[in-house]
């Protein structure tokens, strides 16, 4: 299977410039990560570009900025797990595949930082990736954007608000799981799920616009957001603060139609009680 981001050595030493040069008689570099780069492709194209982008996607420019942050996400994947399966050679000057017995492979403890290094990268490079894919129109028709917005987290700095600053990607996944949860919760108690679909979708333009976002929209969410990390974080939901966003969204409800118009919003209008003498229970 040919790979169609990155394409050949040349290509693959842009995103990996302290990789050595190939001696002459020696299979090149390129040749010797293909495997992996082919399994790092397929997966930046099922996880992030969407199997139904991929054709436009690979209409762009090389030197379209998403393009090539996608060819670095790729290169960095490939080549962190492509680093247990070879013998490198680490020095100052960067880093080369051990081609005979009179160089010694890098110690594990190099290796492993090498492979530490690598995964940071490229988790920079998915952050990246996505804040591009998001202002593309036809991106934001796929299934995979459905994805990122199905929790007020659609970017991986998910991780970082709950303190994770190593493995961001990995975390990035568990994390999300566990906000969906509890966002679920929260929409079904207090905001209704009909609402809550309106702000993750609004997530996304407040963070590169926003006057995108109706600003009462935007404070209530930042609050949701907040409530949300607590909860990751071990604390018990917050339900006072929960109770100051429904009043403030009761007390703004055109602005909130969604809310309105939900279930949700009955179970904080109790129905008003009306004395009628023909009642059983009518009173002086």
């Amino acid at each position: 299977m040919a790979t169609r981001l990155i394409t050949n050595d040349t290509q693959l030493r842009r995103y990996l410039p302290n990789a050595f040069a190939t001696a002459k008689g020696e299979t090149p570099f390129f040749d010797r990560v293909l495997p992996w780069l082919q399994t790092a492709e397929r997966w930046l194209f099922t996880r992030f570009v969407g199997d139904d982008f991929a054709d436009t996607f690979l209409t762009l420019d090389e030197d379209e900025p998403v393009r090539v942050t996608a060819a670095c996400v790729v290169a960095h994947e490939a080549m962190r797990n492509a680093v247990p399966n070879l013998d490198l050679v680490l020095t100052p000057n960067g880093f080369g595949i051990v081609s005979n017995q009179n160089v010694a492979p890098a110690s594990r403890d190099r290796v492993a930082r090498l492979i530490a290094s690598l995964e940071a990268s490229r988790d920079d490079c998915i952050e990246q990736l996505v804040t591009y894919l998001f202002r593309i129109t036809e991106w934001y028709d796929t299934t995979i954007r459905h994805w990122f917005t199905a929790t007020l987290f659609p970017f991986i700095d998910l991780a970082n608000l709950c303190g994770c600053t190593d493995h961001r990607w990995a975390n990035y996944l568990g994390l999300r799981t566990k906000a969906i949860d509890i966002e679920q919760r929260i929409a079904e108690e207090y905001v209704s799920p009909e609402q809550l679909a309106v702000f993750r979708d609004e997530v996304f333009a407040m963070s590169w616009d926003f006057s995108l976002t109706q600003r009462n929209h935007a404070q209530v969410i930042e609050r949701l957001r907040s409530v949300v990390v607590a909860a990751l974080q071990g604390n018990a939901l917050n339900v006072p603060s929960l109770r100051d966003i429904v009043d403030f969204m009761r007390k703004h409800d055109e602005q909130f139609p969604e809310f309105r118009r939900s279930a949700t919003y009955k179970l904080f209008e109790p129905p008003i009680f009306e004395n009628k003498k023909k009642a059983s229970g009518y009173f002086f």
